[in-house]
């Protein structure tokens, strides 16, 4: 079988399981189950690995042959190979020189936002409002002939096709609109107190209805929980501190806004009741 037919129809995971394993309890890290998943719906715990989560088969999957576009695997290979490594470090460090590892950490969050279900979901209800002809013949000096003179719908090949090529594209422009912020860092010492994560871990926080408006406000506010020790928070105001651990209230306030953003279910370390609570 050829590498492009085993490439499809795969699980395909929407957040990376590297990025995942940084929300387990280590109290569990030997566990062949080691997350703790929290269906929203129905308010109950259940043990997962990072195989069995935030998957899709086939999410990648372009449509047809789809000759000379490069594969996902190849746009996401190093990110997600070099995240890890890079937040142990961070971790083994005591958070301290973190920024040293800025650039990749944001690139690697436009890379998570860019993959996610609602950007392509984003992406795909874009492409259905273009409308286009199809060429029939190129003359001399470059004169064309259409099939019609009325555009239409584009075929669902090529939205699909574009759709997972723009997702390439906006992971390749690296940190992109992020740079212009202003970056902390704020971190937990306990797993009983951590923070959590979610099919959308890139949470944004402010008054503008959508990220475009949102991302040029001074009221916004960008959290990206990096695992349960620590999180990176975003403003075009610059904060007064750059690293120190987590207020309480903070720690609850990223917990909240995760769940109200969550497609279903979140991930962290077991929450007592009382850290529960905090979080509804």
């Amino acid at each position: 079988m050829s590498r492009k037919n085993k490439n499809r129809g795969r699980k395909d995971h929407y957040v990376p399981q590297g990025y995942l394993r940084g929300f387990i309890d280590p109290a569990r890290s030997d566990c062949d189950q080691p997350l703790w998943v929290l269906d929203l719906a129905s308010n109950t715990w259940s043990e997962k690995s990072s195989k069995e989560v935030m998957w899709e088969r086939g999410f990648y999957d372009y449509s047809g042959d789809a000759t000379g576009l490069e594969h996902p695997d190849v746009t996401f290979a190093q990110l997600e190979r070099e995240f890890p490594i890079i937040r142990e470090r961070i971790i083994d460090r005591n958070f301290k020189k973190w920024t040293d590892h800025k650039y990749f950490l944001l690139s690697f969050m436009q890379m998570v936002r860019a993959r996610s279900p609602l950007f392509l979901q984003q992406q795909e209800e874009q492409n259905r409002k273009l409308r286009g002809v199809t060429i029939t013949e190129v003359g001399p000096g470059n004169q064309i002939k259409v099939d019609s003179l009325e555009p239409r719908p584009l075929p669902e090949a090529f939205i699909r096709n574009r759709t997972i090529s723009q997702m390439g594209d906006e992971i390749k422009k690296g940190p992109d609109w992020m740079e212009n912020f202003h970056w902390c860092l704020r971190y937990s010492t306990s797993p009983s107190d951590p923070f959590i994560t979610s099919q959308y871990p890139l949470l944004v926080q402010g008054s503008a209805s959508d990220i475009v408006t949102g991302i040029q406000h001074p009221d916004t506010h960008v959290f990206f929980p990096i695992c349960w020790q620590a999180c990176l928070i975003g403003s075009l105001i610059r904060f007064d501190v750059g690293t120190e651990q987590a207020e309480p209230s903070l720690l609850a306030k990223v917990r909240w806004l995760c769940k109200q953003l969550a497609g279903g279910y979140v991930i962290s370390p077991r929450l007592d009741d009382e850290k529960l609570a905090d979080a509804i």
